[in-house]
């Protein structure tokens, strides 16, 4: 036992820590990305840190790696070491989602949106609905201001009259208090990763393929042998050539285009065939080759299920007079990322036991298993927990739904996290939380006031495609593959997180008073009404589901049991039940990754069956090229139209 503490102790000494200059390069990314996001995603609607390969993060360590290659040649030495470029990857990948969607669309907007359109001036549809107001519910102190003719709502959507200053001290105490609970929030995020990751890097041994390629770009001998490989630059060239001529064609409308998004077209007449009119095969050249690199299992669940058999039920439920595809398919979802969950739970029983006996005890037997002492991060997740709970109930909603929230939100996002970490989805989306409470209980059960309490705090915290739990475990993935010091890669993410949230309030607001909703892109410019249309479908519909809509939710979690279950007992078991809980989670899901996930999967699968392993290997230079080239021209891409902005969107998720 005392030469096994030794090994430990040992092992612990030889991490590297975070240096000044790459603290320093780290946060100065943040603040730039940060604003460049937050203007990027209101005025063009182009999320520069969508994802959980995020462009603005691995973008700039491409960058400093190919400089430090440079400074070598000329004076003899690296100016970054491999570890200094991994902090500030983590650094910068744990708030890529902060200036868009996971942040500051939702927030602000989000905030005056509710007042401004309780007017029935600003609503006319409110008049159909006599004593309908939601307003009611809402504190004063959540909103900058209950006054829908107010200068601080309406100049939002109206524009500022000449001469008017923005108006920022309504927005101090609110804001405070809502960067309070985000950051809570976030934090939990951090905190849930950190308990994660012993399970399931080091006992299930999951292979993070996104956190392979900043891996890849920040090892000095790697980067130069894969620059030294021809099938490299192939794979680079293709995305570059392809999103160049998109990219003329969007600035120079005569200039040739390639669709990169088609699909067949209206081909069939009548049911049950007409469901597959329009099907998509869309190219995303990052998924293809992520594809690639997971396990074969899982790459061929994923496009059959999101590709092939949630179509065929579309064709079977046409035939059968029924036109409610989504519905039906989503909650086979849910029943399926319920299902996993509490498998998962099931699989990491004695890992959670050890966690929970040496917190009880203040045990740390394994100094290195977790940034902090486990004790430490059970009593933080606990402050974070009470303080988004507590702000839920503070905002208008009883408890018992408070508790239903969150405990539906983290479920959901444990479970993105796996998708992440096992499949190496650049993208997933859950449904949405409180729709799904009120189809199960209905309105009347719930009530008005959670209604509008669920909704204020749930439409924040809506948006999972770039949210922070699957980004905290690719970094302590990194931290503990590439031996980085766990403890303070933590605490790096928590302050880079925070930093970020603060450089965008004075960001935000002055976007949004300077360039009122009606000029932003054509996301933000709808979100507003969106919102509200939410609250008075909610409030003014039963949106409780059929009955029979329980037995889908009740089949998702059978045969993702079922297909849990032949995974474990068959090794040749070919269809992974990540593939099936993912497949109907949002409708474009499956339209816009299946057919890239396809070709991904039968390029490895020819590979594997003409050369084995040999032969994956030798090509997966090429692979790795796609995914650097499409990272590489699709930043540069969005710098440009940055400053050159045009109509149209330039990168599509």
């Amino acid at each position: 036992m005392g030469q096994w503490r030794v090994t430990i102790e040992r092992k612990a000494e030889e991490t590297a820590s975070v240096t000044l200059k790459a603290a320093v390069i780290g946060f100065l990314l943040v603040i730039g990305i940060t604003i460049a996001g937050c203007y990027s995603a209101f005025l063009r609607y182009d999320l520069i840190g969508t994802g959980h390969l995020p462009r603005c993060a691995l973008f700039p360590v491409l960058l400093l790696a190919l400089i430090n290659l440079l400074w070598r040649r000329f004076f003899g030495k690296m100016l970054f070491s491999r570890s200094e470029l991994l902090f500030i990857y983590c650094i910068v990948l744990i708030m890529t989602g902060i200036p868009g969607q996971q942040f500051s669309n939702y927030l602000y907007l989000g905030l005056v949106a509710p007042v401004y359109f309780a007017n029935p001036r600003n609503m006319p549809a409110l008049l159909q609905y006599e004593g309908l107001n939601w307003l009611q519910y809402i504190p004063e102190w959540a909103v900058p201001s209950k006054d829908p003719r107010s200068g601080v709502v309406a100049w939002v959507f109206e524009g500022m009259p000449e001469g008017a200053r923005i108006p920022w001290q309504p927005w101090v105490f609110p804001l405070a208090l809502w960067t309070l609970f985000y950051f809570a929030l976030f934090t939990s995020h951090i905190l849930i990763a950190a308990l994660l990751r012993k399970q399931w890097v080091e006992h299930e041994k999951l292979s993070f393929p996104l956190a392979q390629v900043p891996v890849e770009v920040a090892n000095e001998h790697r980067l130069m042998a894969i620059g030294r490989n021809l099938l490299f630059w192939f794979g680079f060239i293709i995305p570059v050539f392809v999103f160049t001529f998109r990219a003329l064609h969007l600035y120079l409308p005569y200039f040739p285009n390639i669709n990169i998004y088609p699909n067949w077209g209206a081909i069939f007449q009548g049911r049950p065939w007409e469901v597959l009119n329009y099907t998509p095969f869309n190219i995303y050249f990052d998924m293809i080759g992520v594809t690639y690199l997971i396990p074969s299992d899982v790459g061929f669940s994923f496009w059959f299920f999101a590709f092939v058999v949630r179509r065929l039920q579309m064709v079977i439920r046409s035939a059968m007079g029924l036109t409610d595809h989504q519905q039906p398919l989503e909650y086979q979802t849910i029943g399926g990322l319920f299902a996993l969950f509490f498998l998962q739970l099931w699989v990491a029983r004695q890992y959670l036991r050890d966690v929970l006996v040496q917190a009880w005890y203040g045990e740390n037997v394994e100094p290195d298993a977790a940034p902090l002492p486990y004790r430490h991060l059970l009593i933080l997740l606990g402050i974070c927990l009470l303080i988004v709970i507590g702000w839920t109930v503070s905002i208008g909603a009883a408890l018992v739904w408070a508790l239903m929230l969150f405990a539906i939100h983290y479920i959901w996002r444990i479970m993105t996290a796996r998708m992440v970490a096992e499949a190496g989805l650049f993208v997933f989306w859950v449904p949405n939380i409180v729709n799904f409470i009120l189809r199960v209980f209905g309105r009347d059960l719930v009530g008005a006031s959670n209604i509008v309490g669920l909704t204020m705090v749930g439409s924040k915290m809506y948006d999972s495609a770039t949210c922070l739990l699957p980004q905290a475990l690719q970094g302590f993935k990194i931290a503990q593959s590439e031996g980085l010091n766990q403890r303070q890669i933590f605490g790096l993410m928590v302050a880079s997180s925070l930093l970020s949230m603060l450089v965008c309030h004075p960001t935000s607001l002055r976007i949004i008073y300077t360039m009122p909703v009606p000029k932003m892109g054509w996301w933000t410019r709808g979100y507003p009404q969106w919102l509200a249309n939410d609250f008075l479908t909610r409030l003014a519909q039963d949106l409780r589901m059929p009955s029979w809509h329980y037995f889908s939710l009740l089949a998702g979690g059978l045969v993702t049991v079922f297909l849990t279950w032949m995974r474990w007992q068959f090794f040749w078991w070919p269809l992974h039940p990540l593939g099936f809980a993912a497949a109907n989670a949002a409708p474009w899901f499956g339209d816009r990754y299946g057919f890239s996930m396809l070709l991904g999967w039968l390029a490895k699968a020819l590979v594997m069956w003409f050369g084995g392993i040999r032969l994956w290997h030798f090509f997966r230079p090429f692979m790795m090229g796609m995914i650097v080239g499409n990272t590489t021209i699709l930043f540069i891409l969005l710098l440009i139209h940055f400053f050159f902005p045009t109509n149209e969107v330039v990168v599509i998720e």
